[in-house]
């Protein structure tokens, strides 16, 4: 798949236009940019790479923990203790310990077994595998809207092009009747009539012009762009209706529910919720760990404790190793209730899987019925577009000769406008349940377009 074609440039005359980024975007290339730069995604791949270390981190829990530590300590003064040695009333004073000391410890601990670890390890692996499902739910949204809001970006410029077109030939025809009214041929209220219907093209005019601004806008939120960035579409509207015009292949294709993001995202919280059964269950098991630790203490009346010539020099070492249980025994039936509850939940959960499994079902049924008939529409607004364009043609040719009035030329001129208008909202129409229908197949899943 082509990257987007990055065209910076200085727009000359342009002023504030000047060096702003110009972009050439294909419908391919937008939903591409989009997987890449849209804001949810990106949050939901962050999440999915904190879920990563989640897992690290709950695995570290089982591995062997390496302790090294040591002390340095210079007893100024050293405490002391009061005696009566001689029994004669006289108090005497008793010092005890050696001024300089230090101490170095190495301790090794390892979990031999715990039930509730390992089961911990495989709910970090699905938590992991739910943040993967929600960064894909994301991807799937966010070209699904791409999608569709490049649909209505490239309908409204065609929808522009025609009214263009037409306000240009109703320029033209008002101009030869402004001509023939001073020649004295035609009557100034035919001519104010078709100047009424000029001006309500000026109109719809600009009003597209503000809805393209704003569906433009809509599609660079949704690719990630600056709102300063200048797109150009590369996609016309004949490519995107080559699509429309092949849909048999999509119609017929089966549904599968496991291929659905919100059944597999469903299938991933049950396997979780499974796991918290497997907890509870584990709470019936002893635990097991072992340790293993090493002390060596060094004393002196040098400062250099560490001296073997000093004075006083002494060292002694100290080593251990242990192994500790816990066994449960009794627990007012505590934690048996808490299985009976756990299992329940994941009865609450299969059923939930069952509906989702039917909802999703008749989903993808609606969206292929819709589909369906939004190609039917489209191909009767198709004739309805040759047909109101061959009556305004008659007629226009019909008023030039003075044999129609200039309300029969604003009449068809006004169902053409119509047609052609219901004729582009029929073709987005069936461009965006085309979109929902690959969607509810899997077509926008990752394993499928990455």
């Amino acid at each position: 798949m082509r990257t987007p074609t990055f065209l910076l440039a200085l727009l000359i005359g342009s002023g504030p236009l000047l060096s702003q980024p110009i972009v050439e975007l294909s419908l391919d290339q937008a939903i591409q940019h989009a997987t890449e730069n849209n804001a949810q995604v990106r949050v939901q791949s962050l999440e999915r790479k904190a879920a990563e270390k989640v897992l690290i981190q709950n695995i570290a829990l089982g591995l062997p923990s390496i302790q090294v530590g040591g002390n340095y300590a210079d007893n100024i003064e050293l405490p002391a203790q009061f005696f009566d040695i001689n029994q004669d009333g006289v108090i005497d004073k008793l010092q005890f310990g050696t001024r300089y000391n230090s101490v170095g410890n190495f301790s090794v601990n390892q979990l031999v077994f715990d039930g509730s670890y390992i089961v911990a390890v495989l709910a970090t692996q699905v938590l992991r595998d739910m943040a993967e499902a929600n960064y894909e739910k994301a991807v799937i949204s966010t070209r699904e809207q791409v999608a569709q809001a490049y649909h209505l970006r490239v309908v409204l410029g065609e929808n522009y092009t025609a009214l263009k077109a037409s306000l240009a030939n109703t320029a033209f025809t008002l101009k030869n009747m402004q001509a023939m009214q001073t020649e004295g041929f035609m009557a100034e209220e035919d001519v104010d009539q078709l100047s009424i219907v000029y001006h309500n093209l000026e109109a719809n005019l600009a009003n597209l012009e503000n809805q393209m601004v704003l569906a433009e806008q809509l599609l660079k939120l949704q690719c990630g762009f600056s709102s300063e960035t200048v797109l150009t579409l590369s996609t016309s509207m004949e490519a995107l209706l080559v699509k429309v015009d092949g849909a048999a292949t999509l119609l017929s294709a089966p549904f599968e529910v496991q291929k659905h993001i919100d059944y597999r995202q469903l299938t991933t919280n049950r396997q979780g919720q499974y796991l918290n059964l497997q907890n509870e269950k584990m709470q019936f098991l002893p635990k097991f760990y072992a340790g293993y630790a090493y002390n060596r203490q060094f004393v002196s009346e040098d400062a250099n404790v560490y001296n073997p010539d000093g004075v006083s020099a002494n060292s002694a070492d100290f080593q251990s190793w242990n192994l500790s249980a816990q066994l449960p025994i009794f627990s007012s039936g505590r934690r048996l209730a808490r299985v009976q509850e756990q299992k329940i939940k994941l009865q609450e959960v299969d059923i939930l899987l069952e509906n989702t499994a039917n909802a999703l079902a008749l989903q993808h049924n609606q969206a292929r019925s819709e589909y369906e008939n939004a190609l039917k529409v489209y191909r009767i607004q198709e004739q309805n577009v040759l047909l109101t364009q061959r009556v305004m043609k008659n007629t226009e040719a019909r008023l030039n000769e003075g044999m129609a009035s200039t309300m029969e030329y604003a009449q068809a001129s006004s169902q053409y406008q119509q047609s052609v208008a219901a004729k582009l909202q029929a073709a987005n129409n069936a461009l965006n349940k085309r979109v929902a229908l690959e969607k509810s197949l899997g077509y926008y899943n990752l394993s499928t377009l990455e």
